[in-house]
């Protein structure tokens, strides 16, 4: 899949969410506030961050939230997550992940990559025990060149790269293919940006940003033997031994081994309409 969306910020004045849906916008990432310059450690909110949610909300536009970052440890990476949670997202539900924005020249450029990879890792870790789907927004040059990225693995990636061709490193699921100057949407120029994820999915049914978990299971098939493979194949399931134990554990079978009485016990709750659907 591959969806159309803008990231936006008071810098595109009183926007026109409307507009920008017929225009086939999918999904906006609005900027919820940033870090000052002048000391580092200053936060401000976005002056159109209440306004640009509300907007979007009534609108039927699909949102993620962004923070413009210039925490160079994890301590401060975290002071930015509490603010960001305190001041912008609590209350709120937000169908696209929530971004530390990671490209600032006075203090992180200067920081190291492993400082810059910590305040990553504060920023994020605050924010996944609140309960919200974190990604990390950075260009190529940044990914490679001013943030330790492999230390990064357990987050997603939002990569800037304004060219034609999706970037293969670092793998993320967002690209921001075009800048400001890239073409207007709803009169005003924006950052354009494709998602390649069903994120609004991924967030409800985790009960993920402020919803509520949903829970989807497999539909019962008319199979009658004793094969869970089997099973699965009718229903057009993954049935390999590694999709197995991604359904072992989404139905609380932490050690899956693929024993008999696992895959009946799998078996049984498939044929009982029971068998909680891995959320990919």
């Amino acid at each position: 899949m591959q969806l159309f969306g803008i990231d936006i910020s008071e810098f595109q004045g009183d926007f026109d969410f409307y507009r920008a849906k017929e225009e086939g916008v999918k999904f906006a990432m609005i900027r919820a506030g940033y870090t000052g310059s002048d000391n580092g450690i200053s936060k401000q909110i976005d002056s159109k961050f209440e306004e640009n949610y509300r907007h979007a909300k009534e609108n039927d536009v699909p949102v993620g939230a962004y923070w413009f970052s210039r925490a160079t440890s994890f301590d401060l990476g975290q002071k930015e997550a509490m603010f960001l949670y305190e001041m912008c997202l609590r209350g709120k539900k937000f169908e696209y992940p929530i971004a530390i924005d990671v490209e600032d020249n006075k203090y992180q450029r200067k920081a190291g990559k492993r400082a810059v990879a910590d305040a990553i890792k504060g920023f994020c870790s605050y924010l996944e025990e609140k309960g919200y789907y974190v990604i990390v927004y950075a260009s190529v040059n940044w990914f490679r060149n001013y943030i330790d990225t492999k230390e990064l693995d357990a987050y997603d990636k939002w990569v800037a790269d304004w060219t034609t061709i999706r970037p293969s490193y670092p793998k993320g699921g967002m690209w921001q293919f075009s800048g400001g100057k890239g073409g207007a949407i709803s009169g005003v120029d924006c950052d354009k940006d494709y998602a390649y994820k069903d994120y609004p999915r991924i967030m409800k049914e985790k009960g993920l940003n402020g919803f509520l978990p949903t829970i989807e299971y497999y539909p019962i098939p008319s199979y009658d033997g004793d094969s869970l493979v089997d099973a699965l194949k009718e229903i057009e399931v993954d049935s390999s031994y590694s999709y197995r134990e991604k359904i072992a554990k989404q139905n609380g079978i932490e050690d899956y081994r693929g024993t008999a009485d696992q895959n009946i016990q799998l078996l049984t709750l498939l044929k009982q309409g029971r068998l909680k659907k891995v959320i990919d």
